[in-house]
């Protein structure tokens, strides 16, 4: 995140023509920390190269997401890399999966997701949920996940913080108004309705409907 919003500032003084000389610091301070992570944050494994979630500086590393953002998942959403980058998307499966240390499934519920350190073990974050449907490329990942999202407010209609993975419909949730979640579904539900065919319009206004057009709304 450190090295897009570098960028970002770069660019943006560069337009201004103001702070040359910070302009340039900004974007080389963003180039030297992306080629650090591909220097020394990129694990080769079995499942081919993945990004880590942490390392020390002394070779040790550390595998795993967290639901927040940024995280792994987010990467394509906070700009660092796209969707169909090979090492994120070997990465993003990796994270979906017992790999990751906090990533948690219940046959009970037949619920998966990502939760994090701070929540403990089997609490899943629906924030997950929401940052996975940013990133798919799916239209069948995406139905699936916005079913996931609308029946598990445990009957509330809101985005809660977490919940335990064993409870089919969200009971059990810690905060029940989560602002950073909630904001973050608009804003991706958003995105999805401005973007034309099957991985946007389509899935929220039906086949073969137009996006729509944000201009539209201030008329």
């Amino acid at each position: 995140m450190l090295s897009v919003n570098l960028e970002r500032l770069s660019e943006i003084l560069n337009q201004t023509d103001n702070l040359p000389a910070i302009a340039a610091q900004a974007q080389n301070m963003s180039q030297i920390i992306r080629s650090a992570i591909s220097q020394h944050a990129v694990i080769n494994s079995t499942d081919g190269q993945l990004y880590a979630y942490e390392i020390d500086g002394f070779g040790g590393i550390n595998f795993m997401d967290d639901a927040n953002v940024p995280s792994l998942m987010s990467l394509p959403y906070i700009g660092f890399v796209n969707d169909t980058d090979p090492i994120y998307t070997n990465t993003r499966k990796a994270i979906l999966s017992n790999r990751n240390p906090y990533w948690f499934h219940s046959p009970s519920s037949n619920h998966s997701g990502i939760g994090g350190p701070h929540r403990g073990l089997n609490r899943i974050w629906p924030m997950n949920w929401i940052v996975q449907l940013s990133t798919s490329t799916t239209a069948d990942e995406r139905v699936y996940l916005l079913d996931l999202l609308k029946t598990t407010t445990a009957g509330k209609g809101l985005i809660h913080e977490n919940f335990d993975v064993s409870q089919t419909n969200g009971t059990g949730f810690g905060r029940l108004w989560f602002a950073w979640g909630n904001s973050l579904l608009g804003e991706v539900l958003l995105n999805m309705a401005m973007q034309d065919g099957e991985l946007g319009a389509d899935i929220l206004f039906g086949t073969g409907q137009p996006a729509m057009n944000i201009a539209d709304l201030f008329d």
